[in-house]
């Protein structure tokens, strides 16, 4: 064989020279995420960790010998790209892969990223459902939306509850961005993101609590201070008009303080308000004089401002009181009509009443007892709603008007739930 052959052989065993690494070649490629450039940069070997260093692979390594290629370089912003896409418990395995990746997936700017697509995702791919069941103990399970939608049975996961107190049923008050809100004994609130383990228990409201007096709570986002709050409305009704007091608690700030309070003989109902636009929104009681009317209190998170949202003209005199909800992204209104059917209504434009659209009505099935069906938690793209009656989840296809009862394997009997998307999202400012 020639000596050209030879070579030729030689390259062949050792793979190509541009897959080859030698020490100099493997420091020059280590690199760190830049977040004002938006983009990884090269480091000088003298100023890499002699530890973090990669060292050259050994002449009998499969590399070396030309069985196994390197894989091809990947632009920064196709990597980018590509962890944007991925679920949280893969972002949060993904860290440990190198410096340079903990650092992109840490950044706010990736943060906001992942969180928008991950909203956005088609088939409802990050969104989960929290269920808070039944029992004497106070025990989540938590559930893939879109396997409820697909599947007869689903599998859940139990999820640590950050607050050791299992006799004690801590309400549910929303979720924003994949933060949860719970209420404490209505002295305080939970902010928990569940995906990412990190929680936050906000200080004590100090209201004078007597007999008949409750809290309204409410999770919404600032966008303009990039601030998440929460609202508590207190509300004594043994005086005249039904007092209120707000307060608003600053994630941020981590503080609660005093705000205007709602208008004049406007007391919200019980429930919690529902963020939508900027706002939170509140089912209210409205006294004038011997006459009460049902209304809708919105609050502006930034300006703290209130005003009132207009509802449809729907069937007042023979429908229950009607509840909040949201779908879509939009405020949606909720009530027994006749107890024959629950009818939902969906604010397509918000605070453009002329934009509310009947959405669908959902038959019950004969004697429904006392038993009413819940808010919907969330609407399919061919139309299918999923909320829940009798302690169990329900979907109702209004194509044929049928239902499915999905099975979630290792609970049954649900008090409460609530639906969230994964993200990165931190209650713990850094």
């Amino acid at each position: 064989m020639s000596s050209g052959d030879d070579g030729d052989h030689d390259r062949h065993r050792r793979g190509p020279a541009f897959l080859r690494l030698t020490p100099d070649s493997t420091r020059k490629r280590e690199r760190i995420f830049n977040h004002k450039t938006r983009s990884f940069e090269l480091l000088p070997p003298s100023s890499i960790n002699h530890q973090d260093q990669y060292r050259a692979p050994p002449r009998n390594d499969a590399v070396s010998l030309g069985l196994i290629p390197f894989l091809p370089f990947l632009p920064d912003e196709l990597i980018e790209e590509i962890l944007s896409r991925l679920p949280v418990k893969s972002l949060l395995r993904f860290r440990c892969v190198c410096k340079r990746w903990n650092s992109l997936i840490s950044d706010s700017y990736f943060v906001r990223k992942h969180l928008r697509l991950s909203t956005q995702s088609p088939n409802f791919t990050h969104h989960r459902i929290i269920l808070s069941s039944t029992s004497a103990e106070f025990n989540l399970k938590s559930c893939h939306v879109s396997s409820l939608f697909n599947n007869p049975s689903t599998i859940s996961e139990d999820l640590n509850y950050p607050v050791k107190n299992k006799f004690r049923h801590d309400g549910i008050i929303g979720s924003c961005h994949g933060l949860l809100c719970f209420a404490i004994k209505a002295e305080s609130v939970l902010l928990w993101n569940p995906s990412i383990r990190v929680s936050k228990k906000s200080p004590p409201l100090g209201n004078n609590w007597r007999p008949g007096c409750y809290t309204a709570f409410g999770l919404g986002y600032d966008h303009v201070a990039d601030d998440y709050k929460v609202v508590a409305v207190f509300c004594d009704p043994n005086v005249y008009f039904s007092e209120t007091k707000v307060k608003i608690f600053s994630m941020a700030s981590n503080s609660w303080r005093r705000i205007q309070d709602f208008p004049f003989g406007v007391t919200p109902y019980q429930n919690p308000g529902k963020f939508v636009s900027g706002s939170l929104n509140w089912a209210a009681n409205y006294s004038s004089g011997p006459a009460s009317l049902w209304v809708i209190v919105s609050l502006d998170l930034h300006n703290e401002t209130y005003r009132e949202v207009h509802p449809p003209e729907y069937e007042k005199e023979e429908c229950s009181t009607p509840t909040l909800g949201v779908l879509r992204g939009c405020l949606c209104m909720n009530y027994d009509y006749k107890k024959t059917h629950f009818v939902v209504w969906l604010m397509k434009d918000y605070g453009v009443r002329e934009s509310w659209v009947k959405l669908v009505s959902i038959p019950y099935l004969p004697n429904p007892e006392d038993f009413s069906y819940s808010l919907p938690y969330c609407i399919s793209k061919n139309g299918q709603v999923l909320l829940m009656f009798e302690f169990d989840l329900v979907l109702y296809d209004p194509k044929d008007q049928s239902f499915k009862y999905p099975r979630i394997e290792g609970g049954k009997g649900w008090f409460d739930a609530e639906v969230y998307v994964e993200t990165l999202v931190s209650p713990v400012q850094s």
